[in-house]
């Protein structure tokens, strides 16, 4: 009998999932763009499910507007994607997952395993990347025009066909004589053309280097080199960025997870994971986005009103800078006397939040400012504390009135949310090592 579709509510939204096997540890798959829980029982990808059901009971589960998830308009963040992650893992009462992804699914694995590190004991990554294309540090990689020209379009122009099957699965392809119809259903029922090209060009702006060093799972890097269009480098980018990383390079001619080298890939995963649970229930250190808000020239301020109207005016000034945090999703962690300091579990939320702040401020008649970073914090108490705390202090003090700056990690990390970022040139964070470029945030076209 086949595991039922069950449904999480994200916000307003359904995302299917299905859970197979039992047992004492949960594993949670993050399938790649091409992928839907619909047909993950059917041969081939039927071997995955098997085998993995052995290491813990699985989850798989369908991001929002892919397979059986509600549609939305525009492709998610990966913000909205973690939201979805977690809504999952809530509604399966899975506490704590060992994490498995593949190929640019790595993106959202990274974000969710830094961002929510007491939900995921151990990670696994088969053929990962941090991002697709050329940058700086990374200049190997494919540029935007050659990975379109490369990639993007001959997938398109196969899609649905089963053919891009054949690409990434050769011994799949040469020795089952129904994969290549049942790779035509994998990616029609995952998603329309359209949908898979939005997709795909947005994973290619995607970048999640900047908070490789904040994952504090175990985890294993996979690579099956002999695997088409596999480039190592990706792998060695993530072994290098995450803390204690291990290494493997396993046989197999196939691309995809449950194709040719699955058992050693699956053997793999048996090995990491039998050590049993290796860090604490409780994390104090976490990936967060920090906020902080600054009233401009408040002293000045202050004596042109009076204490008596000038208290009144930081009274509204607190009412709905922690209105406005909370109806963001946020944490007003404190008050800084001319302003706050807030957490976000997600960038985009924390640089909206900060520019309805600086709006409504000014509606007041205050000049306000605002910087934004993500990073590690401590939890302390009811505090917060960390380099990413100093650092987002230091960049609003380089904003000047009604702006909102954020660091390059907060633009990194909101590739399609609709907010733009515009150079605002490099700075000296007091305290802080190295020169930052900084960017003006502001709110792009409204998303569809």
């Amino acid at each position: 009998m086949r595991a039922p579709v069950r449904y999480a509510n994200s916000g307003s939204l359904r995302i299917a999932y299905r859970t197979y096997g039992a047992g004492d540890r949960d594993v949670l798959t993050v399938l790649p763009t091409v992928g839907t829980c619909e047909l993950i029982d059917e041969p081939p990808a039927l071997r995955l499910v098997e085998r993995l059901r052995r290491v813990g009971r699985l989850i798989v589960w369908d991001r929002r507007g892919m397979g059986l998830s509600d549609n939305v308009p525009e492709p998610p963040t990966l913000e909205e994607q973690v939201d979805d992650a977690v809504a999952v893992l809530d509604a399966a009462g899975a506490k704590q997952v060992i994490l498995c992804a593949e190929a640019e699914a790595t993106a959202l694995a990274a974000m969710f395993a830094a961002t929510h590190p007491e939900r995921v004991e151990r990670m696994v990554v088969l053929n990962g990347m941090a991002r697709m294309t050329k940058a700086e540090g990374y200049e190997w990689a494919w540029d935007a025009a050659e990975r379109r020209s490369s990639l993007v379009e001959p997938m398109l122009a196969r899609w649905g066909t089963g053919e891009n099957g054949r690409w990434l699965g050769p011994v799949l392809a040469d020795g089952d004589p129904d994969f290549i119809e049942w790779w035509g259903r994998w990616e029609r029922t995952s998603s329309p053309p359209s949908w898979a090209r939005a997709q795909l060009e947005l994973m290619g702006e995607m970048d999640v280097r900047a908070i490789l060093p904040r994952i504090q799972a175990p985890t294993m890097i996979c690579t099956r080199p002999d695997a088409h269009g596999i480039d190592r480098r990706h792998a060695a980018h993530l072994i290098e960025g995450i803390p204690g990383a291990e290494a493997r390079e396993l046989p197999g001619r196939d691309a995809i997870s449950f194709g040719d080298g699955l058992e050693a890939y699956v053997d793999a995963i048996d090995e990491f994971t039998s050590g049993g649970v290796t860090r604490p229930a409780e994390v104090d250190r976490t990936l967060a986005t920090v906020m902080f808000t600054d009233i401009v020239d408040s002293t000045a301020s202050a004596a042109e009103l009076g204490d008596r109207r000038w208290r009144e005016l930081l009274e509204r000034h607190d009412d709905l800078s922690r209105r406005l945090i909370a109806s963001h999703g946020g944490v007003a962690v404190k008050s800084t006397g001319d302003g706050f300091l807030a957490r976000f579990d997600g960038p985009a939320r924390g640089a909206r939040a900060a520019l309805a702040i600086v709006g409504a401020a000014r509606e007041i008649g205050l000049g306000m400012r605002a910087g934004v970073h993500t990073g590690e914090v401590e939890r302390m108490g009811s505090d917060l504390g960390g380099v990413a705390v100093h650092i987002g202090s230091r960049i609003t003090d380089q904003a000047g009135a009604d702006e909102v700056l954020a660091s390059s990690t907060v633009r990194d990390l909101v590739i399609g949310s609709g907010l733009e970022f515009a150079a605002a040139g490099e700075a000296d964070l007091r305290g802080v090592p190295g020169r930052w470029p900084l960017f003006k945030v502001s709110e792009g076209p409204e998303r569809r």
